[in-house]
């Protein structure tokens, strides 16, 4: 890699992956917005179904190589390689395929807020991996993991809500781990209230109670 003050300059090979993702974002140091690549995983999986109305982040995704297919709200995007996928924060998405998928992000209006996961990736992995399949059960076990070892990363606590909302396993831990999530990373206050993964945490009384 050739560094200067103006630039950086790497080529995919050159980024230590985390599993099949690829941390453009921390590689270069960027803090204006989130930008990571991803490849597939054995079942072909590139981005697991999810919506970003909680975050109200836009997303931009470009295919780097290979083929992919992208879902966006039930229809179907054929994408080879240099095909751009412009997705707002409400549409339900996924894409499968065989090549590597660069995700661009921010949310209008206001400053990107990245979450470190740091030593706890792997285990976020495997808990998102979980979630893109619908096994909400398996990803609420894999943060459970994470949260024994890492208890104040705020991915991982407002993850246990999602995933203990979408699992039906809703008890006084998912409003702990809430409440905890916001005192950790702020910005999660609002994203809350807007996420659909928590829309069955917020019919709970205690839901208010945790935000207070």
């Amino acid at each position: 890699m050739n560094d200067s003050p103006k630039q950086q300059v790497a080529r995919l090979d050159d980024i230590e992956r985390r599993g099949r993702s690829i941390p453009v974002r921390e590689h270069f140091g960027i803090h204006g917005f989130g930008a990571n690549a991803y490849t597939p995983t054995e079942d072909g999986t590139l981005i697991n179904e999810h919506d970003e109305s909680g975050s109200g982040q836009e997303e931009l995704y470009i295919v780097l190589d290979g083929n992919a297919t992208f879902e966006v709200d039930g229809e179907t995007i054929d994408a080879p390689a240099g095909t751009f996928v412009a997705v707002q924060p409400g549409s339900r998405r996924k894409a499968t395929g065989d090549g590597t998928v660069l995700a661009l992000g921010g949310t209008p209006g206001e400053a990107f807020q990245a979450i470190d996961w740091g030593e706890a990736w792997p285990l976020h992995s495997e808990s998102m991996t979980a979630y893109g399949e619908q096994r909400y059960g398996d990803a609420l076990d894999a943060v459970r993991r994470g949260l024994e070892q890492f208890p104040d990363q705020p991915g991982l606590n407002f993850n246990y809500a999602c995933f203990s909302s979408l699992a039906g396993d809703i008890d006084d831990q998912t409003f702990g781990h809430l409440r905890r999530s916001v005192e950790l990373f702020p910005p999660f206050r609002q994203q809350v209230r807007l996420d659909n993964d928590l829309a069955a945490a917020r019919d709970d009384p205690r839901f208010e109670e945790a935000l207070r």
